[in-house]
């Protein structure tokens, strides 16, 4: 039971009405008015499909298509970012940065640790690699049946002497 007092006064949240209370004349003329209103709708939907496709012959006219329509955005988006003052100090900052460490690693490189370090780690790779090439060595020998002797490409070579 509701008092006038706890209606909504305002008629967009007025989801229910008594259309039962409409006149004939009444609701001849809404009708009528909701014909109107649909057939406007229907004649701006067709106007913009035209102006759709006017656009749209336009721009092939032009030579603009969906990918260079693209790829324009993209350019005005990044340059938008790009002329930020957040951006440019960023970008300042990051610039920095790499040189400082450029500077860095060049001080570390020329550093006698690091010389020794290197001098060190190539004579290591140096000794494996000899230790591989030794043992692959023996190993072929020893697969050709030569024994624990490996013989080397100019002793396969020789001439056998009976």
């Amino acid at each position: 039971m509701a008092t006038p007092a706890m209606e909504s006064a305002d008629p967009v949240f007025d989801t229910y009405e008594d259309h039962t209370q409409l006149s004939d004349a009444e609701a001849a003329i809404l009708k009528d008015e909701l014909r109107k209103t649909e057939e406007e709708i229907q004649t701006l939907k067709q106007v913009l499909l035209a102006r759709q496709k006017h656009a749209s012959e336009l721009k092939r006219k032009l030579g603009l298509n969906p990918l260079v329509e693209l790829g324009n955005d993209i350019n005005k988006g990044l340059k938008a970012v790009t002329d930020t003052e957040a951006f440019q100090k960023t970008s300042e900052v990051a610039a920095a940065t790499a040189d400082t460490v450029k500077h860095k690693w060049n001080d570390v490189r020329n550093s006698s640790l690091f010389k020794s370090f290197e001098s060190k780690l190539g004579t290591a790779y140096t000794s494996a690699k000899m230790a591989a090439s030794t043992s692959i060595d023996h190993l072929a020998g020893a697969a050709r049946g030569g024994g624990s002797h490996a013989a080397t490409p100019a002793e396969e070579n020789k001439p056998v002497i009976s």
